[in-house]
């Protein structure tokens, strides 16, 4: 593990290492330009909910997807911990007008099935106050299933929710779905989208902020799988959906519990719960049973 930290690290290097180490960024291009894993940047966004038309700026640097990453990865000189089951890096984005953000994609897949997608976005560096804005504003949505907000006072602020998407409006959608395309994974009808988000103060009305939004699949189980439809994972229907209903009130109490998990993440602390907790914690509702076949394996 320690082995894979450090290779990732020298791979795709935090902001604050490049900056104390420069030749450290130099050696990281040098290897994405030999593994042919840096694309012309598309016009895209953020990860996240949008208009998934694809609009927006960006560095875009497409991973190997065939990697695989379990338990936790370093993220944004931070670590970030990862839900059950095995992972695999879409693409790297780099935002802001100085790279202060760093967007990372990944997938999880059991058969040609997508059980769950990350888009996680962290500042390697102060970002203005103002960027919590949108973030606040995602946990106040009245579409939600679930929110909850423990930390309302700017620039501190922590909060969590649970809601559901069409594929089509997640943000960078179409290069997305392409990617898994290529590798014979089509996106479910319909995700369960919960998030979290957090930012501490950084000084000068500045901020650290990551938000971590976390895309499950609910009609991948025997009692959801007729439930195809995105009328049928609506606020006002799930009432009358029981294996719905179900769905996502196993997966507000778990995101209610993970998020201190990413909480520790944050500040670097995964000490906070001993690995058995952490493996507990981290069994989504869509998690994979483990042994179950894995096309990328």
């Amino acid at each position: 593990m320690i082995l894979l930290f450090g290779l990732l690290t020298v791979i795709f290097p935090p902001g604050y290492l490049t900056r104390l180490v420069p030749a450290l960024g130099k050696v990281a291009t040098n290897i994405h330009n030999k593994l042919g894993m840096t694309d012309p940047p598309p016009a895209e966004t953020a990860a996240g909910e949008g208009n998934g038309d694809g609009s927006g700026e960006g560095i875009v640097t497409m991973m190997p997807i065939t990697d695989r990453l379990t338990n936790s990865i370093p993220f944004a000189g931070r670590i970030l911990p990862l839900p059950a089951g095995v992972w695999h890096p879409v693409m790297n984005v780099i935002n802001g007008p100085h790279g202060e953000v760093l967007e990372n994609i990944l997938v999880r897949v059991q058969g040609h099935v997508v059980t769950g997608l990350i888009g996680a976005e962290g500042s390697i560096q102060p970002v203005p106050e103002s960027a919590i804005a949108a973030i606040d504003t995602s946990c106040h949505d009245d579409r939600n299933f679930m929110s909850r907000v423990i930390t309302a006072h700017p620039p501190a602020m922590e909060c969590w929710f649970t809601a559901a998407v069409y594929p089509s409006s997640i943000n960078r959608t179409a290069v997305i779905a392409n990617r898994l395309k290529e590798e014979g994974f089509i996106l479910p009808p319909v995700l369960l989208k919960t998030g979290w988000s957090y930012s501490t103060p950084a000084g000068d009305h500045n901020v650290n902020v990551e938000t971590v939004t976390i895309f499950l699949n609910p009609v991948n189980t025997d009692s959801t799988r007729t439930l195809r439809s995105p009328q049928d994972w609506t606020k006002e229907m799930l009432p009358q959906q029981p294996a719905a209903s179900d769905f996502v009130k196993r997966t507000d109490t778990w995101i209610a519990e993970w998020a201190q998990v990413m909480h520790d993440g944050f500040h670097s602390d995964m000490l906070a719960t001993n690995a058995e907790e952490r493996a507990r914690l981290a069994r989504d509702p869509a998690a994979p049973l483990p042994g179950q076949a894995n096309p990328l394996d």
